[in-house]
Protein backbone atom coordinates (compact mmCIF):
# COMPACT_ATOMS: atom_id res chain seq x y z
CA UNK A 1 0.00 0.00 0.00
CA UNK A 2 1.81 3.48 -0.91
CA UNK A 3 2.38 5.79 2.25
CA UNK A 4 -0.51 8.36 0.52
CA UNK A 5 -2.86 5.44 0.66
CA UNK A 6 -2.03 4.89 4.13
CA UNK A 7 -2.85 7.84 5.32
CA UNK A 8 -5.62 8.74 3.86
CA UNK A 9 -7.11 5.34 5.12
CA UNK A 10 -6.30 6.78 9.03
CA UNK A 11 -7.57 10.41 8.22
CA UNK A 12 -10.69 8.77 6.44
CA UNK A 13 -11.59 7.25 10.01
CA UNK A 14 -10.61 10.07 12.23
CA UNK A 15 -13.98 12.12 12.29
CA UNK A 16 -15.46 13.75 15.67
CA UNK A 17 -16.85 11.46 18.41
CA UNK A 18 -14.89 8.69 17.46
CA UNK A 19 -12.37 6.91 20.13
CA UNK A 20 -9.04 6.49 18.48
CA UNK A 21 -5.42 4.90 19.86
CA UNK A 22 -2.33 6.42 18.10
CA UNK A 23 0.72 5.71 18.01
CA UNK A 24 2.10 8.75 17.40
CA UNK A 25 5.98 7.77 18.08
CA UNK A 26 7.22 4.61 16.74
CA UNK A 27 11.16 4.26 16.38
CA UNK A 28 14.31 4.15 18.04
CA UNK A 29 15.78 7.17 19.43
CA UNK A 30 15.04 7.93 23.38
CA UNK A 31 15.45 11.60 22.88
CA UNK A 32 12.53 11.80 20.08
CA UNK A 33 10.67 9.81 22.15
CA UNK A 34 10.91 11.99 25.08
CA UNK A 35 10.05 15.07 22.81
CA UNK A 36 6.84 13.65 21.39
CA UNK A 37 5.56 12.23 25.42
CA UNK A 38 6.79 15.75 26.53
CA UNK A 39 4.31 17.80 24.05
CA UNK A 40 1.15 15.22 24.35
CA UNK A 41 1.19 14.88 28.27
CA UNK A 42 0.11 18.63 28.91
CA UNK A 43 -2.68 18.13 26.45
CA UNK A 44 -3.69 15.11 28.97
CA UNK A 45 -2.66 17.00 32.16
CA UNK A 46 -4.74 20.27 31.40
CA UNK A 47 -7.73 18.52 29.78
CA UNK A 48 -6.57 21.03 26.22
CA UNK A 49 -7.68 19.42 23.47
CA UNK A 50 -4.68 18.31 20.74
CA UNK A 51 -4.90 20.11 17.85
CA UNK A 52 -5.27 17.51 14.66
CA UNK A 53 -4.34 20.67 12.07
CA UNK A 54 -4.79 18.75 8.75
CA UNK A 55 -8.41 17.51 9.61
CA UNK A 56 -9.05 21.19 11.63
CA UNK A 57 -9.88 18.37 14.51
CA UNK A 58 -8.64 17.94 17.83
CA UNK A 59 -8.00 15.13 20.03
CA UNK A 60 -9.31 15.12 23.72
CA UNK A 61 -6.52 12.71 25.52
CA UNK A 62 -7.41 10.20 28.39
CA UNK A 63 -4.61 8.45 27.96
CA UNK A 64 -0.21 8.83 26.74
CA UNK A 65 1.58 5.70 27.33
CA UNK A 66 5.44 4.87 26.49
CA UNK A 67 6.33 1.58 25.95
CA UNK A 68 9.79 0.15 25.45
CA UNK A 69 10.29 -2.45 23.24
CA UNK A 70 13.97 -5.03 24.50
CA UNK A 71 14.02 -6.97 21.70
CA UNK A 72 13.82 -4.83 19.05
CA UNK A 73 15.37 -1.19 20.88
CA UNK A 74 12.31 0.94 20.14
CA UNK A 75 10.12 3.38 21.92
CA UNK A 76 6.95 3.73 21.13
CA UNK A 77 4.52 7.00 22.41
CA UNK A 78 0.70 6.30 22.07
CA UNK A 79 -2.23 8.20 22.98
CA UNK A 80 -6.03 7.80 23.73
CA UNK A 81 -8.79 10.08 23.37
CA UNK A 82 -11.79 11.32 21.32
CA UNK A 83 -11.56 12.78 18.34
CA UNK A 84 -13.61 16.31 18.73
CA UNK A 85 -14.45 19.44 16.68
CA UNK A 86 -12.14 22.68 17.47
CA UNK A 87 -14.17 24.78 20.13
CA UNK A 88 -15.24 28.09 18.01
Amino acid sequence: MLKAESLFNLFSEITPGKHITWPIYDGKDPLEAKTVENYVTPFFKTGSRMPIPILNLGLDIFIVQTEYDDKLNTYKVIVEGVVVKPKK
